[in-house]
């Protein structure tokens, strides 16, 4: 059994499912056409249910449904159903702080205020599959309330994404791709040109650092050891790839050992030799 604590709209309700002591949401076209607060209903078809975990505050929880819009619940629920289209299963406790993301955004654009995301263009890399799926969120926003947002809030959106796939949070994201824009600078710096974004290797070098940091943050490792072949071969690119790395140590506090270097090494020399 059901009770009804809010209607958010004619496609959204908030209930307590009163055998269990657990709120839910429910989000489905006509869910919440003519219910009413405190009415108690047997069961609820045609909807997808949003299980508030122990992970996410009740209290929190609940002053977000109350202080947003419920169009932007319902939009957030959109953008999870075209994740799982997209991927299979995925995490549904995003629905609310991407719910809360998306009206506070709109709201700054309204007052003229943008945010700029200066990790736009490694996102779309790094992240590609999500951020096809933020960009059916940018849609659906359009559709919803009819303002279009732009690419640094679809580059938002997609950490969102990334976030239901992974148990990175949209923080840990962001410093990712903010080593790796700072990794990129500094192997930009050592050319003395911009690298070609729209290369294979600058999606394959870029795709590398994502993993590799994360294997050191994950204390994965690598079996193959290619260190002795790259120090012979390529010993400028491995002095270089050992910088940055040496900066990615600073920020996530572990030492990145030589055959992560060397295979860093590798990539690096493949976007030497394109602009050579």
């Amino acid at each position: 059994m059901f009770k009804i604590l809010k209607v958010l709209n004619n496609n959204g309700i908030l209930v307590m499912d009163l055998d269990r002591k657990q709120e839910f949401i429910f989000l489905g076209k006509g869910v919440g056409f003519g219910k009413k607060v405190n009415q108690n209903v047997k069961k609820i078809e045609n909807a997808k249910a949003y299980l508030f975990t122990e992970e996410q505050s009740r209290q929190d929880s609940i002053h977000t449904i109350k202080s947003i819009s419920p169009v932007f619940i319902e939009i957030a629920g959109g953008i999870i159903e075209e994740a799982e289209k997209e991927f299979g299963e995925v995490d549904n406790n995003i629905l609310l702080p991407l719910a809360d993301h998306m009206a506070f955004a709109i709201k700054r654009m309204e007052e003229g205020i943008e945010l700029k995301n200066p990790f736009s263009k490694e996102i779309k890399v790094l992240f590609e599959e999500e951020y096809h799926v933020a960009e059916k969120g940018r849609e659906l926003l359009k559709e919803k309330i009819g303002i279009e947002i732009n690419d640094d809030e679809v580059g938002y959106i997609t950490l969102h994404v990334h976030t239901a796939l992974t148990r990175e949070h949209v923080v840990q994201s962001m410093d990712i791709a903010r080593m790796i824009q700072e990794g990129v600078q500094t192997i930009e710096q050592e050319l003395g040109e911009r690298l070609d974004a729209d290369t294979i290797s600058y999606t394959r070098l870029l795709t590398h650092m994502k993993f590799m940091i994360l294997r050191v943050i994950n204390g994965e490792k690598l079996r193959l050891d290619m260190t002795d072949y790259v120090l012979e071969n390529f010993s400028d690119s491995f002095d270089l790839a050992k910088r940055i790395c040496q900066e990615f140590e600073k920020n996530i506090q572990k030492p990145f050992p030589n055959i992560e270097i060397s295979y860093f090494a590798i990539h690096i020399e493949r976007v030497k030799s394109i602009d050579e």
